[in-house]
């Protein structure tokens, strides 16, 4: 994937970077915007140190994470 992807999660902007890992598999990280003056931090998908075999399977790890993180109101 080149870039991140942009998801609306309940009223909130959620951008999701997949990469790749070395030697093999993906890895993503995500972060919340609630507002335009938010510059928020990425947060790293931890699996138990594993990755993820497919692009698809790492976005929707960070997607389900993002959208506990908005759920919980935690900070951005």
């Amino acid at each position: 994937m080149d870039g991140y992807i942009r998801h609306q999660i309940e009223g909130a902007s959620v951008d999701i970077d997949v990469v790749p890992a070395k030697p093999r598999g993906f890895t993503a990280r995500f972060r919340i915007f609630r507002n335009a003056e938010d510059k928020p931090e990425w947060h790293r998908v931890h699996v138990s140190g594993c990755v993820f075999d497919t692009e698809q399977q790492a976005e929707e790890a960070a997607r389900s994470m993002a959208y506990e993180k908005v759920l919980a109101g935690g900070a951005a």
